[in-house]
C-alpha cells in the first residue's frame, strides 16, 4: 500500500445462536455491554458518553483517565447502534453495528469502523491495525458468548 492511499473502513460480521430480539438486548443493554465490549460508565441512552480503556490497573479501578472516549449516536431498536471512538483532540471515527435475523434463531451483526480515512494512514496504522484484530478476535466473539450464553 502506498502512503497516499487512505484506510478502508473495518469490516466484520458474526452469526450468534440467539434471535434478533435476544441479541439487541444483549448488545445495547447497561448490564451487558461492559462484559462484552469491556467499557466503562456505558449507560445505553443516545447522547451519553462511555469510555475504553485500555490500561486494565486503571480499568479495573474505574479510571477513565487516557481513555477513548465513545458517545452513543443511535440505538434504533432492534436493528442499529452506532457510536463515536475518539480521543479528545481529534477527530472521531464511527463505529456501527447492524442486526438481521439469519434465522428466527440466528442474528447476523454486521459491523463497520468507518472514518480512517481523514487520517494520513502512516499516522494510525498501528490503531487501525490493532483494532481490526481486536474488534475480530475479541470483541464480536464476546457479544456472541454473551448473547448465546444468556
Amino acid at each position: 500500500m502506498n502512503a497516499e492511499a487512505k484506510l478502508a473502513p473495518i469490516r466484520e460480521s458474526i452469526v450468534i445462536d440467539a434471535p434478533l430480539e435476544k441479541t439487541w438486548r444483549i448488545m445495547t443493554s447497561p448490564q451487558t455491554v461492559p462484559r462484552w465490549l469491556g467499557c466503562l460508565q456505558y449507560q445505553g441512552a443516545v447522547g451519553s458518553l462511555f469510555y475504553m480503556q485500555q490500561d486494565q490497573g486503571k480499568a479495573q479501578a474505574g479510571d477513565i483517565s487516557g481513555a477513548t472516549h465513545c458517545e452513543i449516536l443511535a440505538l434504533d431498536a432492534p436493528t442499529h447502534f452506532r457510536f463515536s471512538w475518539f480521543v479528545p483532540g481529534f477527530p472521531a471515527t464511527f463505529i456501527s453495528m447492524t442486526l438481521e435475523a439469519s434465522s428466527p434463531t440466528q442474528t447476523r451483526v454486521a459491523f463497520v469502523h468507518e472514518g480512517w480515512d481523514q487520517f494520513p494512514p502512516d499516522m494510525v496504522r498501528q490503531i487501525y491495525d490493532a483494532l481490526s484484530g481486536g474488534w475480530r478476535s475479541f470483541v464480536l466473539p464476546g457479544l456472541k458468548r454473551e448473547a448465546e450464553a444468556a
